[in-house]
């Protein structure tokens, strides 16, 4: 007997929002997905929309440091899994585990810890490892810690490749070496992006030509627009291709801002992402960071110089900020939830709903809330 989802609103690019029933197939992928309310005769429903959830395909947050009071600098496999199982509360049924500037033996303990949970993914899938840092910019270095900012290597990336698939590489492209070095990720067919960086425009172009094909948190700490040098905010709305990731918590980015990118930007280019820390769902407070300390109050974090220290949005509430600020349909923004972050890091086995594709799926309620979150068709979390 074939087991449904049924009577849910399908949210999917490209495709009309309308009722359907979506079967779960063999080996944890996507059966037939039928029209109407009604069920296909036979099935199994084991989650009945009753016409209002939205399904969605299960989002992507390519940038996470942690989550619920772990952050991967904790180098320990119960650091990932206790994320891993957060982001499922947020409909993430796909992370990347992301690193802080560290020493290289300490990044390398961080690579052992995700690939420990790489190794058996219980809760969210989390394919590669997101190393941000070391190669930045000091001068960017917004909560990032400045002593162990080095030059690009890629041979300690390739050492950590072999610990854990690294699929992204966050970097200051202007600084000495980036360019091989982002040739080289090429190469090796991993994502490069540029971060915390005071680049011009033209160092951009130049690593654009090299292969940079992402932009990190867009506009935080980054060389900002300016009518004399453009930098990586003016590149990020000239280059039609470039890859834009954005924290929507209205902190990062302020509504107009983000208006302001969802006006300009095509919605193929925009990935929504959380660059959430250990202090992510756990309320106001004091906690730990590294070896300081980090203040979070009114849905901010920051170190106690003020500089933000990444975000406590969930990716859940940063959809349903983005609806809100620009009103754009959701099977439009369907792509910056997940397609496009599964065509950036050629992870084509998801991204949408469709036959053939993984079953993870994301359940929200009318007002955009996560219901239930299913990984291979096996429900993972349910509200």
């Amino acid at each position: 007997m074939t087991s449904v989802i049924a009577d849910v609103l399908l949210v999917s690019p490209n495709d009309l929002v309308r009722p359907v029933s979506i079967e779960m197939g063999e080996n944890g992928l996507i059966g037939q997905i039928h029209d109407g309310h009604t069920p296909p005769a036979g099935s199994r429903v084991i989650f009945d929309g009753g016409g209002e959830v939205y399904a969605t395909a299960g989002f992507i947050d390519i940038h996470t440091h942690g989550a619920r009071g772990f952050d991967l600098s904790y180098a320990t496999l119960e650091a990932v899994e206790t994320m891993a199982e957060a982001k499922l509360a947020e409909g993430v049924t796909t992370f990347l585990p992301t690193t802080w500037t560290a020493s290289p033996e300490h990044k390398i303990a961080m690579a052992k810890a995700a690939g420990a949970y790489h190794r058996n993914q219980r809760f969210a899938r989390a394919p590669f490892l997101h190393v941000e840092g070391p190669y930045l910019n000091p001068a960017q270095a917004g909560a990032q810690d400045t002593r162990y900012m080095r030059a690009p290597d890629a041979a300690e990336i390739r050492n950590l490749h072999e610990i854990c698939p690294v699929g992204l590489v966050s970097l200051a492209v202007e600084i000495e070496g980036a360019l091989p070095f982002i040739r080289e990720m090429s190469k090796l067919g991993i994502v490069t992006s540029a971060a915390h960086s005071a680049a011009t425009y033209a160092e951009f172009c130049e690593a654009r030509r090299e292969g940079l094909t992402h932009l990190t948190h867009y506009c935080n700490q980054m060389s900002g627009l300016h009518h004399r040098e453009v930098g990586l905010v003016g590149a990020g709305l000239l280059d039609d291709t470039v890859m834009i990731e954005m924290i929507c918590d209205t902190v990062h980015l302020c509504p107009d801002m983000i208006r302001l990118a969802f006006k300009h930007r095509s919605c193929d280019q925009i990935m929504l992402i959380t660059d959430s820390i250990a202090a992510a769902q756990l309320g106001d407070g004091r906690y730990p960071l590294h070896d300081g300390e980090i203040i979070v109050k009114d849905g901010a974090a920051r170190i106690p110089a003020g500089n933000l220290a990444g975000s406590i949005v969930t990716f859940d509430l940063s959809l349903r900020n983005v609806v809100k600020i620009t009103g754009l349909p959701l099977n439009e923004l369907a792509k910056t939830c997940s397609a496009n972050q599964a065509r950036s890091l050629k992870l084509n086995d998801r991204g949408r709903i469709k036959q053939g594709l993984l079953a993870d799926l994301t359940l929200l309620t009318p007002e955009l809330d996560v219901v239930a979150v299913y990984v291979g068709g096996e429900q993972r979390f349910s509200a």
